[in-house]
């Protein structure tokens, strides 16, 4: 029992570190304290105090874990009852309550908790300023306005980094594989993709043997992307190109443009 607590703890320490910052934690329990210390309205306190005490209790708890991963055959999901805590509703609520009752105090205590947990949101990696009114990387809508057909719809070849922007820009453009390829722990295996993602040099002619047989009008690689030969050997002549991307048309693919 005690081992099963003490990976239920792992697992709420991997939650707060979701979302970047051990700070909101600690806000978060100080306002469940001072919620059970001031809150009156016996509803309030029902939806505030006594329902997010509740969950933590029961998520911290062996034998409720024990029982929750034998009813749904699934331990992978059991940080999602922490979802339930809605910890932005109740540290917001906690904090006006506060202000209301403090205003001085309340009002710099809120002001320095806001400094001490907020961050320059462009400093991650997966937050970029915006480009255009899609919030797509304008690379990736180039690509897709060159290569999209005006009837129907193609199949085309793209690198990793930008499959998931592809699709969101138009449906008229299928990929051969998705994002499930993308999400190591899925450890799914498609041919194609090892052969466009994981070989250090693209065997060409299996590589577009491969490619043929969905078949991929376009195939779109980096520039520095190393082949054992160039693309333009094996039916493919170079479309154009977009930054660092080149867009190879199949010329014995009857659904190229």
């Amino acid at each position: 029992m005690w081992g099963i607590f003490l990976e239920s703890v792992v697992i709420f320490k991997n939650y707060m570190g979701f979302h970047e910052n051990g700070y909101l934690a600690g806000i978060y329990l100080f306002v469940l304290l001072y919620l059970w210390l001031t809150e009156k309205d016996k509803r309030r306190r029902a939806i505030f105090v006594y329902a997010p005490t509740l969950l933590l209790l029961m998520f911290f708890c062996p034998l409720f874990r024990k029982i929750f991963v034998r009813l749904l055959e699934d331990s992978e999901t059991y940080y999602r009852l922490l979802w339930l805590l809605q910890m932005s509703i109740v540290s917001a609520y906690g904090m006006m309550k506060l202000c209301g009752r403090h205003r001085r105090i309340g009002l710099a205590v809120v002001c320095v908790a806001i400094a001490a947990c907020g961050n320059y949101v462009y400093d991650s990696e997966h937050i970029t300023r915006a480009e255009n009114v899609y919030h797509l990387p304008q690379e990736a809508i180039d690509i897709v306005d060159l290569i999209e057909p005006e009837e129907g719809r193609i199949t085309a070849l793209v690198p990793a980094d930008l499959i998931y922007y592809i699709r969101q820009y138009s449906t008229n453009i299928e990929l051969p594989y998705g994002r499930e390829m993308l999400i190591a722990r899925w450890d799914y295996h498609h041919a194609m993709y090892e052969a466009m993602e994981k070989a250090d040099v693209i065997e060409t002619e299996t590589f577009a043997e491969l490619a043929r047989q969905y078949p991929c009008a376009y195939v779109i690689l980096k520039e520095d992307r190393k082949t054992d030969k160039p693309l333009t050997e094996c039916g493919y002549t170079l479309y154009d190109q977009v930054g660092d991307y080149l867009i190879y048309k199949d010329m014995e693919t009857d659904d190229a443009i």
